[in-house]
């Protein structure tokens, strides 16, 4: 390489040759989990001032505890089944095994319609029971904690389809793995708040 080569040079052009990777993979791929965890923290903080909120108001004497409907526990073994089922996907998905990796995606996508459907029977359950919202804060509480975690299960299942039709059209592509591994950790979060949230209205 010649002098004004050197000089000229611009490394990070290069970055996939030096590290025997493709450069934009493995920036793209930097870039998609700092993104993530940028929004998991937006999201922990706003799940946290739920909760603060919910102890704070827990301590009103119109408080009244909400029974919790027995299904959730049910549900709660169909979320701890769905993050299992997509940390497979990522495990198998780094061997090249594309036919069990794409088993293991539609089978989280499906395991998480099935938790969302079980949280609006547990929904129904309290409306069949007259426990509305307004009825009482508690009520209002935990419409609001579950309802708020469905709607991040229901945005994050756009991404997990799509890796899931990726890789239907397209096994070998790769930014598929990295897709796989962000829809885990996004599951694997959302099953540790259920978990938390759970262990609250269950405690209050």
């Amino acid at each position: 390489m010649s002098l004004l080569s050197k000089v000229t040079a611009k490394p990070w052009e290069h970055a996939g040759e030096m590290e025997g990777l493709h450069g934009g993979y493995r920036a793209g791929g930097s870039a998609g989990r700092t993104g993530l965890y940028m929004f998991l923290g937006v999201i922990t903080s706003m799940f946290l001032l739920f909760s603060i909120s919910y102890q704070l108001r827990a301590s009103f004497p119109d408080w009244m505890a909400v029974t919790e409907p027995g299904i959730l526990w049910f549900n709660t073994g169909i979320l701890l089944l769905t993050s299992i089922s997509l940390q497979l996907a990522v495990y198998v998905s780094r061997r090249g095994a594309a036919g069990p990796m794409r088993n293991y995606l539609f089978t989280g996508v499906i395991l998480t319609l099935v938790f969302l459907a079980g949280q609006l029977v547990a929904w129904g359950q309290l409306v069949e029971a007259g426990l509305y919202a307004k009825a009482n804060p508690a009520n209002a509480f935990f419409y609001l904690l579950t309802g708020v975690h469905g709607l991040h299960l229901i945005g994050g299942l756009w991404f997990l389809g799509s890796a899931a039709k990726r890789a239907v059209k397209s096994a070998d592509d790769e930014a598929l793995p990295l897709r796989v591994s962000l829809c885990a950790t996004y599951w694997h979060y959302l099953l540790l708040v259920w978990a938390l949230l759970f262990y609250l209205l269950l405690n209050s």
